[in-house]
């Protein structure tokens, strides 16, 4: 087991989760400059107040569409190959696929509350104050710098805020203007007359190729070339922990993509009794390639 202490941060979002129409703004201010730097003046052009284009800044880093600038001549946070991908493809953000690769990114990015939320806490069934000891307890045994007591409840508050949903189809209420995108993916039910969250067990319209692309990270990440379906339901930054997935679930995830024509080098054995998949281990962003490609193609 590793014991090893990680590097966490903390806060950055400013308390706001990620709101409609800020991922575009920001990934079109990069592509005008160049790079997007959270300052006052960029605020206003984008009718945005101090705190929420600071906050903008940390999402666009967050989600995978912006990483800090290299070089002492280059300062704000310039696009990433997933920045180029969703402006080429996809540049208000509008397909529910884009949302389920920036959560992936997002919920992969170790050393934060969404990593360990995704990855590490087991709890289906939850309120908030458990969810914030939770992460506490999680901080005080596993980070260089646990979190405050304060700090977990705002960092939870915004995880819940940006995920949670009330179950049923209207999944986000139209008269709430702090509503996040996030919560389209129904990962997290809201109960607000017990005050529980519930995470799902069977994500619904998760794309074939973002459920590959996190089969393709698992693989990376334990160092195997087929991994188990038991695995990929239970392991760290597999699709059942990332994407909330139960073995069911994942099992049928597994079949439509192996069974699918424009799904290359996905292949399913069985070994022992147990299915394994077996896939091309490659970055999250060639994969959003391949889904961006395929509904042009079916356009």
């Amino acid at each position: 087991m590793d014991t090893s202490l990680m590097r966490f941060s903390y806060g950055g979002h400013v308390t706001f989760p990620v709101r409609y129409g800020w991922l575009p703004k920001g990934l079109s201010r990069m592509r005008q400059d160049g790079a997007f730097h959270p300052s006052t003046d960029v605020g206003d052009d984008l009718g945005l107040g101090s705190k929420m284009v600071e906050s903008l800044g940390f999402w666009l880093k967050a989600t995978g569409l912006a990483r800090d600038a290299e070089g002492e001549a280059r300062t704000g946070r310039v696009p990433s190959e997933i920045a180029d991908l969703v402006i080429a493809h996809d540049p208000y953000c509008e397909l529910p696929g884009t949302w389920w690769f920036l959560h992936l990114a997002l919920a992969t990015r170790e050393g934060t509350i969404w990593s360990w939320f995704f990855n590490d806490y087991s709890e289906r069934i939850f309120d908030r104050a458990a969810c914030v000891e939770g992460f506490l307890q999680f901080t005080r045994t596993r980070a260089m710098r646990p979190a405050s007591e304060a700090m977990a409840i705002k960092d939870v508050a915004c995880l819940l805020s940006a995920y949670a949903a009330r179950p049923g189809v209207d999944v986000v209420d139209p008269d709430d203007v702090g509503a996040c995108p996030f919560r389209e993916l129904g990962l997290i039910m809201r109960h607000e007359l017990v005050r529980r969250y519930e995470r799902t067990r069977t994500p619904v319209g998760l794309p074939a190729e973002a459920f590959l692309a996190c089969s393709s990270l698992l693989a990376k990440e334990t160092g195997k070339d087929a991994v188990s379906l038991r695995e990929l339901a239970t392991l760290r930054f597999g699709p059942g922990r990332v994407f909330c997935a139960g073995l069911d679930a994942v099992d049928e995830m597994v079949g439509k993509a192996s069974s699918a024509m424009w799904t290359k080098g996905v292949v399913v054995e069985t070994l022992a009794g147990e299915r394994y998949l077996r896939a091309t281990i490659r970055p999250i962003e060639h994969w959003l390639r391949d889904y961006y490609f395929r509904l042009e193609a079916g356009a």
